[in-house]
């Protein structure tokens, strides 16, 4: 990012929902509990990596309002980052082998999975590890 956008984005917090995700796909019928499950949770837009240290933006499909923004305004500079973030240099795609193993660490990377051919066997298993809280507490991202 240039320096003027960097400098934009620091301190920013997005709102985060799973109602927000899935009500792009025309999914919008929730009920109580899932409203209360769903509910919108505060992350910083701009991240530092616990061990690292180094800045990421945290972008994802759930992000769908900036604290401090009119909708329209902050779901553009959402889609504005996402687009940079997205773009060729920074992607990497893999090339599924029979054996093959990948690892990756969510607090530094955007994944998401592509559509496949459904004949194809898949074995996919998912390990998840606790984190060091919410990233809005982070101090001095």
């Amino acid at each position: 990012l240039d320096e003027r956008l960097k400098h934009q984005v620091e301190d920013l917090v997005c709102l985060h929902s799973n109602m927000y995700s899935r009500g792009k796909l025309g999914l919008t019928d929730f009920t109580d509990e899932e409203r209360i499950a769903f509910k919108p949770v505060r992350h910083r837009l701009v991240r530092r990596h616990p061990v690292t240290g180094r800045k990421s933006l945290f972008l994802s499909a759930h992000a769908g309002e900036i604290e401090g923004m009119s909708i329209p305004e902050g779901r553009m500079l959402l889609l504005d980052l996402t687009e940079f973030a997205t773009r060729e240099p920074f992607i990497y795609s893999h090339r599924w082998r029979v054996n093959d193993f990948v690892m990756w660490d969510n607090r530094s990377t955007m994944h998401r999975g592509r559509r496949f051919d459904p004949s194809e066997a898949r074995d996919i298993r998912q390990t998840r590890l606790a984190g060091d809280g919410p990233t809005i507490s982070q101090a001095g991202a």
